[in-house]
């Protein structure tokens, strides 16, 4: 734990000091970008409770279809076997410095702006969402090659789009579920279709459960997580408030929605938030939720920014709430490594 609040302190450390002097977004990319990554791809085999399940299948080269993964997953694990006659530090590194990278330009062409990246970058550690890699790291990846795919759409880049969408389902095939990214892009973005797609979030608990348990008998590999409750929500049914009153607040408050990147983002933060909250105890439904709820390191900055144009006091009226979201983060962060959730303490390198 110790080990990973020097890193946090080390971030925030250069992250104020580049973001607030240099001003240079390239720089300041590729400094996260390398940081992140060594230190998730540089983890020994024992760090994350499903890590020695990938090391295994990708040293067996288990490919089966509901065994080392999906097509595009089995591919990669082949390929890069094949180049490093079995190293599998290579294979984890790969796929850590992929899904950094897919998840910092999403934030890129997403945000447009440098000063609302390092709030998003410190939501992305301390809200776990970059923690929950080095043990779901396969859906990680699909969840941030899924982000990136929206960040083309909007960009207008349609086809890489639709291509990159398709190969994240060939890695992680629940990845079939965030198509309704698509659907969210497409409807109009106001109050009364806000409240409606809630009402439709929160019903899904309904059918939700069910749908999953068809899934999971087709893709057996997920049959552990159906039925699988969760004593402990490990702080998701509080972050899911927290994520569902900032977006709220946004939407009614502000002309949020007026901005195409905010009102999609912000749309599918609060999908995300609303599946926390009702799936807080079902293991596969939170996972679900991981690929909506991630879009919460673009909106909560998106969303300050928007609040604070209400008041006078500008300056203060965003200092107040980036510290509330700080603070937040802090309390999520620490919650979960000293429950040592996804199992990465006691963190070590790997030993090549």
């Amino acid at each position: 734990m110790i080990f990973y609040s020097i890193n946090l302190a080390i971030f925030l450390i250069y992250s104020l000091f580049t973001n607030s002097y240099y001003k240079n977004r390239r720089a300041y990319f590729w400094l996260i970008l390398i940081h992140l990554s060594l230190l998730l791809g540089l983890r020994s085999s024992i760090v994350g409770t499903d890590t020695p399940q990938y090391v295994s299948f990708y040293l067996e080269q288990n490919s089966g279809f509901n065994g080392n993964g999906t097509l595009v997953y089995s591919a990669i694990s082949n390929l890069i076997n094949h180049l490093t006659n079995g190293n599998y530090h290579v294979f984890l590194f790969v796929l850590s410095l992929a899904t950094v990278f897919c998840i910092l330009k999403s934030m890129e062409l997403f945000g447009g702006n440098e000063n609302l990246m390092f709030l998003s970058i410190y939501i992305y550690i301390t809200f776990y969402f970059y923690f929950e890699s080095f043990n779901i790291q396969r859906q990680m990846l699909a969840i941030s090659m899924v982000m990136l795919a929206m960040a083309l759409l909007y960009r207008r880049h349609f086809v890489w789009s639709i291509v990159l969408f398709t190969l994240a389902v060939g890695i992680h095939s629940t990845a079939i579920f965030a198509i309704v990214g698509f659907l969210i892009w497409i409807i109009k973005k106001s109050k009364v279709t806000f409240s409606l797609v809630m009402v439709v979030a929160a019903l899904s608990n309904l059918f939700l459960n069910s749908l999953l348990s068809h899934f999971s008998q087709l893709f057996d590999h997920y049959q552990m997580y159906t039925d699988a409750v969760l004593i402990s929500g490990g702080g998701t049914l509080l972050l899911g408030i927290f994520l569902l009153i900032m977006v709220c607040a946004a939407i009614f408050l502000t002309d949020i929605l007026h901005d195409k990147s905010a009102g999609f983002t912000i749309f599918m933060t609060a999908i995300g938030a609303v599946l926390y909250i009702v799936g807080s105890k079902s293991q596969l439904i939170i996972r679900m939720a991981d690929y909506f709820a991630i879009y919460s390191i673009i909106s909560i900055p998106q969303a300050i920014i928007a609040m604070k144009r209400k008041f006078h006091d500008q300056r203060i009226v965003e200092l107040i709430l980036t510290t509330i979201v700080i603070f937040v983060g802090l309390a999520i962060f620490y919650y979960k490594l000293m429950n040592n959730l996804g199992e990465i303490i006691p963190y070590s390198l790997n030993s090549i």
